[in-house]
């Protein structure tokens, strides 16, 4: 879908910063379209640390609307980087926004791109205007690779909700003579009907309204295969598909009782370099430390400036009666250490290939690690990073970043 300049206009967007952003603008004002700074200034301004403020919107907003006047074909019209929730556009905004794909898609009404890219803009935003501009882009061209499917499956849902657009759609599909449209709204009426005998509340409509579109699609195309569009709900499978699940959840259970036993945890001494008072309170504790694998080097002890920027200390996991502490020490005396987190070593179990294991780890995060993951994945804003934080890691799942400032522990987005 999108050029080979796409993603290399995005490698290092998380770096960027305010300055430079300010250079891109220059750059863009001499240059108008230059659609890699483009990008990469849209991309900027939605990034998870700056989406939230007003002034980087609007400057989002000001480049879509650019581009619909001036290009209303181009890739970024279809990417993430212009697509905008409910509130996201002023009203004058969005007014213009409309007049300009209704003039751009009148002036190039035979090029899909530009009706699927206007489609792509109202998806979330307007579904009357995201209906007229797919089936516009089905018009122009009646095999598009991506707007036929989303048609189909809105046409079926809003003939079934029975709101603003159930006459449309029923029209509309009526009218098809296209077999993917028909094809693709028989099985999402099917799928529909599926879903509520499963639910215990059969909608019988829905699957009359799928065998009458599949009878429309296989006059167009003989050879459909009825068992793929229309697949069947069999209650005794689905019985038992029930019976195995609930006894999975039986077999998990038993299982992570088994593994809990087996997490290996290792003895203060594994860890020959803690200084004598932190490992005086952890002998004192009765901690052991528990590992994310089986073998190899122990973990979950680790050195960092955790309190104050020059002050080094520790953070360990300390697992006591299958609950794990997270304790971190303000330097090598630190004999009161504070307890950032108390959790259920089962809530750290998963399965690794046959077999559940143990997969949490903890590792020192300093100010470049919290940032990057602030502006990729958004949550509560840093303060001031000087020091470092703990991350703490579901491994392969997500982690949080503790930081400690003014006195608590913040919880920061970790890895996602």
């Amino acid at each position: 879908m999108f050029s080979p300049w796409y993603g290399e206009s995005l490698r290092g967007i998380l770096d960027l910063e305010g300055a430079q952003a300010a250079q891109l603008e220059r750059r863009l004002a001499a240059n108008p379209d230059d659609f890699p700074t483009r990008l990469k200034l849209m991309a900027y301004h939605r990034r998870a640390d700056r989406a939230g403020h007003q002034e980087d919107r609007s400057k989002r907003v000001q480049h879509a609307l650019w581009l619909i006047e001036h290009h209303p074909e181009s890739e970024l019209l279809h990417s993430p980087v212009s697509r905008f929730s409910p509130g996201e556009l002023s009203s004058t905004d969005y007014r213009r926004a409309v007049a300009l794909w209704e003039a751009a898609a009148k002036r190039q009404r035979a090029e899909a791109v530009v009706q699927w890219n206007a489609a792509s803009f109202f998806e979330g935003l307007d579904p009357g205007l995201h209906m007229h501009y797919l089936e516009s882009t089905a018009a122009a061209d009646p095999n598009h690779p991506f707007a036929l499917r989303p048609l189909a499956h809105l046409y079926a849902l809003a003939i079934l909700e029975r709101g603003p657009l159930t006459l449309r759609a029923r029209a509309g599909l009526d009218a098809s003579k296209n077999v993917w449209v028909l094809g693709n709204a028989a099985y999402m009426l099917q799928s529909q009907y599926n879903q509520s005998v499963q639910f215990g509340a059969p909608k019988p409509n829905a699957a009359e309204l799928a065998e009458r579109y599949f009878l429309r699609a296989r006059a167009l195309d003989p050879n459909l295969d009825r068992k793929a569009i229309l697949p069947q709900v069999e209650l005794d499978a689905l019985a038992r598909a029930r019976q195995i699940e609930q006894q999975s959840q039986r077999d998990w259970a038993a299982r992570a009782d088994d593994a809990i036993g087996k997490i290996r945890r290792v003895p203060v001494e594994a860890f020959p370099e803690l200084p004598a008072a932190v490992a005086g309170v952890l002998r004192a504790r009765n901690c052991r430390v528990p590992q994310p694998s089986p073998e190899g080097a122990p973990r979950n002890a680790i050195r960092g400036e955790f309190f104050v920027k020059g002050e080094a200390g520790w953070a360990v996991l300390c697992s006591v009666n299958n609950s794990t502490a997270l304790l971190a020490f303000r330097n090598d005396r630190d004999a009161k250490p504070d307890t950032v987190t108390i959790r259920d070593d089962r809530t750290y179990l998963q399965m690794d290939s046959d077999s559940i294991s143990y997969s949490r780890q903890i590792t020192t995060a300093g100010h470049d690690y919290i940032m990057r993951h602030y502006r990729a994945y958004g949550g509560p804003k840093p303060p001031p990073i000087d020091h470092h934080g703990i991350d703490d890691a579901f491994l392969e799942k997500a982690s949080t970043t503790w930081y400690f400032y003014q006195g608590k522990w913040l919880p920061l987005r970790g890895a996602d």
